[in-house]
């Protein structure tokens, strides 16, 4: 009886850490969340990119700039990629100093979906839809992949080379061949606002819950909006996100 009520608590113990929130932000708007490989996550929102060294209990100006609306925070090789509401910049230092780009074949810079792999990029801009790039971001073409709906803005990330796009209210889409074309996965629901893939595994944040895709299917981790989400690049099952009222969540 006493090992049952012990493994009871331990249980019980691991469940609340779930349960309190360790951390706030106080932005305008909640947009993405990177977890770097030394420990720093990098949090993007209307108006720059706050930094936490602590998995999100406080946050200090990485970049504080009215309009510098980091919708998008995409780690590539050594670069750093920020996208957003007329926004695309590369760091190169770790996030301490910014440069804006303005690639070949873009005819507008309202970014509403970045991803990244090597040389392969895709974007949605906001009007024009996608466009892929074969040479790093220098250059781009449109592009109508095969099974991807339209959109006016997408979650997308990289689980190793499959390609994960969830165009908004539409549920998830997956390419296994570059982009080119697309198939639909099923998920527990459609309105999906935050991707994530962490030491093999997918997660997705939505309108209900956080969520971690299993073989045997979905298993909510969470339940409520999750706005912005970021696995651990090493470490399975270590996730930070943040919640509809700004709050800041850590599993485990």
């Amino acid at each position: 009886m006493k090992r049952t009520l012990s493994l009871l608590s331990v249980a019980l113990a691991l469940g609340a850490l779930a349960q309190v929130p360790v951390g706030q932000v106080a932005t305008r708007d909640v947009h993405a969340l990177l977890w770097l490989p030394d420990g720093r996550l990098l949090f993007g929102h209307h108006d720059g990119i706050q930094v936490s060294e602590d998995e999100g209990r406080t946050w200090r100006d990485l970049v504080r700039k009215t309009g510098f609306d980091a919708m998008g925070l995409v780690l590539e090789g050594d670069r750093l990629l920020a996208a957003g509401h007329w926004v695309l910049a590369e760091s190169r230092d770790g996030g301490r100093t910014w440069r804006s780009l303005r690639p070949r074949g873009l005819p507008a810079l309202d970014l509403h979906g970045y991803a990244a792999l090597g040389d392969f990029h895709l974007v949605l801009e906001a009007t024009h839809g996608y466009f892929v790039s074969e040479d790093g971001g220098k250059t781009f073409k449109s592009t109508a992949p095969k099974g991807l709906p339209k959109a006016g803005m997408a979650a997308m990330a990289f689980q190793g080379k499959t390609l994960y796009v969830a165009p908004m209210g539409q549920g998830l889409y997956q390419s296994l061949d570059g982009g080119r074309t697309f198939t639909q996965v099923p998920t527990p629901e459609r309105e999906i606002y935050a991707l994530a893939a962490g030491a093999g595994t997918l997660y997705l944040g939505g309108k209900t819950g956080l969520w971690q895709r299993t073989p045997a299917g979905w298993k909510r981790l969470w339940k409520g909006a999750v706005l912005a989400l970021a696995a651990h690049p090493q470490e399975a099952g270590r996730l930070v996100f943040i919640d509809g009222r700004g709050r800041v969540w850590k599993l485990p």
